[in-house]
């Protein structure tokens, strides 16, 4: 079971809340060899809505913490916490409000439920429209309280999508510290916790025009994954994914350093979203050969309505083919609909929230990697899904 949100009707578009989504997997034998007995078989793919769990506006990121679920409500600059109710066999969930309460910021877009140097835990905010990033503690049965810090962006980028500050996304690496992004002035953010307070050590500055708006940790190949970790950064305008990584024995904030940038060949009206991990094990099940760190990047593009695919092999990202060629391997393949947001891996499926078109798809993964469209769902407005 999934749970999925998106944009309400203050806007004008129709996610009426937090809603279920169910995955269904039937298979059918389809084959019968000589002997007359089956010998192979399919899988059919069906989802469908489960009703709506918490009707609140434009749930548009929603975020697990156990038996908890925090949820921004970017219109209305809102967070809510709410505790999950279900059933011994995963059924009858019910989502019980614990709190709702104003953000400093202005249209929450991510947060990240992530403890402090004490233990402490806190939701940290990322806001859109004017670059905040906001923290508020959480209370021990789960609530949200009021935040305790906000810290301001500033500056501008050279395009004019980047007129100011536009943080975007939260990410606490394996060493403790906190990194944002914001798509406004190209820096990803670096933070670390002092006594229970988010302190800004500084930023890495990326290309200009480079946008960059989610990131994810990669798994690596070798190493202490505290001290040995690689981040993989979407960049929203220039249609990039640029690797991050430390340098040995080093805690600083200079000591993040770029360690690739690659092409996702967007068209001029195109900006990156949402990338999504697959590794090889979830692709070849039952393959005791197959690691579990190299694997595969889906990549959405907004505008051209693709996904594009890169390779991982635990230390670098790669281009599978050349940009111009056609296919899931070079220019991409269609993502079901319009403007492609979030990307969500469940073994070898994928779920992809296309906003605009107002629908879920779910993509069939092969052993290869290639990707087939194997069901569809009407779905208002939606930009996250959650696992149950």
């Amino acid at each position: 079971m999934v749970l999925t949100g998106g944009f309400g009707s203050i806007r004008g578009s129709h996610c009426p809340g937090i809603e279920t989504l169910e995955v269904f997997t039937e298979t059918t034998n389809t084959a019968t060899g000589a002997n007359g007995n089956l010998s192979s078989n399919s899988s059919t793919i069906t989802l469908t809505k489960a009703g709506v769990l918490a009707d609140v506006p434009s749930p548009t990121w929603i975020e697990r913490d156990g038996d908890l679920l925090y949820a921004v409500l970017e219109d209305t600059n809102e967070v809510a916490a709410f505790r999950i109710e279900q059933g011994g066999n995963g059924s009858n969930v019910h989502l019980i409000e614990l709190s709702r309460i104003a953000t400093p910021g202005a249209s929450p877009t991510h947060a990240v439920v992530c403890a402090d140097d004490s233990g402490n835990r806190h939701l940290i905010v990322a806001c859109y429209a004017d670059g905040h990033v906001c923290v508020h503690p959480i209370a021990a049965d789960g609530a949200v309280l009021e935040a305790s810090q906000v810290l301001v962006g500033e500056g501008h980028g050279p395009l004019p999508a980047q007129e100011g500050p536009h943080a975007h996304w939260i990410l606490p690496l394996p060493d403790g510290r906190v990194l944002s992004t914001d798509l406004g002035v190209d820096r990803i953010y670096v933070h670390h916790w002092d006594s229970g307070k988010l302190v800004r050590d500084g930023a890495v500055q990326l290309a200009p025009g480079t946008g960059p708006r989610d990131m994810h940790l990669l798994p690596v190949s070798s190493g202490d994954s505290a001290c040995n970790w690689r981040v993989a950064v979407v960049g929203e305008w220039g249609n990039t994914v640029t690797l991050l990584g430390p340098a040995a024995d080093s805690n600083s904030a200079d000591d993040i350093h770029v360690l690739q940038t690659v092409e996702l060949g967007g068209d001029s009206i195109d900006q990156a979203a949402s990338l999504a991990f697959v590794p090889w094990k979830a692709l070849r099940a039952g393959d005791s050969t197959t690691d579990t760190v190299s694997g595969i990047a889906y990549v959405g593009l907004r505008g051209s309505e693709r996904i594009v695919a890169l390779s991982w092999n635990g230390e670098q990202l790669q281009r599978m083919a050349a940009t111009s060629e056609p296919g899931w391997q070079g220019h991409g393949i269609d993502c079901g609909g319009s403007r492609p947001r979030h990307i969500l891996p469940i073994g070898n499926l994928l779920l992809v929230a296309n906003e605009v078109s107002n629908n879920v798809t779910a993509f069939a993964l092969a052993s290869n990697g290639e990707s087939t469209v194997t069901a569809n769902l009407p779905s208002g407005s939606p930009t996250v899904f959650v696992k149950l």
